[in-house]
């Protein structure tokens, strides 16, 4: 097992750091499980027990901790990429979830619509439309939650509090 310091490569300027594999993956895997935050593609990954993680660490670089082993990369890999592409990824046609929820969304503002244009049922259509809307919305946050709970707990993961003075 391995344990990483992840940072913002802005923060470590100073530093030569030549990801791994390993290292693109515990990046990877921190960006998927902070599913709230736009970490965005500046993280870099450093072994907690190198010298320059102890650098990161002292510095105040370091944004998050995680472990990394055989089984948890395999479970990365087999499972966790997928569903997070699913819950996530990009709204391209490979993306059926994502694909669904957008025909469902244009559904229900054409039928939004069609009430609005009616003379007799233009009462219509508001209140269903967003009660199935917020409805989806709700549950696609609590699915994400819940994704980034299992994450957490599979690698480990930490938020490093900086205390600044």
């Amino acid at each position: 097992m391995t344990t990483y310091y992840v940072c913002r490569a802005a923060s470590l300027t100073e530093l030569e750091l030549s990801q791994t594999k390993d290292e693109r993956m515990a990046c990877d895997i921190v960006s998927a499980a902070c599913v709230y935050e736009d970490l965005g593609s500046d993280l870099v990954a450093i072994d907690a027990d190198s010298e320059n993680g102890t650098y990161a660490h002292l510095k105040g670089a370091a944004l998050y901790t995680m472990e990394l082993n055989e089984s948890n990369m395999a479970i990365w890999k087999n499972e966790g990429e997928k569903i997070h592409e699913y819950l996530l990824g990009p709204a391209d046609d490979d993306n059926q979830l994502w694909r669904a929820f957008g025909t469902l969304d244009a559904a229900m503002d054409d039928y939004e619509n069609t009430c609005e244009q009616s003379e007799h049922f233009n009462g219509l259509g508001k209140s269903f439309s967003y009660a199935i809307t917020s409805h989806i919305d709700e549950k696609i946050h609590e699915e994400m939650s819940d994704f980034a709970t299992v994450m957490e707990d599979l690698f480990a993961i930490e938020e490093i509090k900086t205390v600044t003075g």
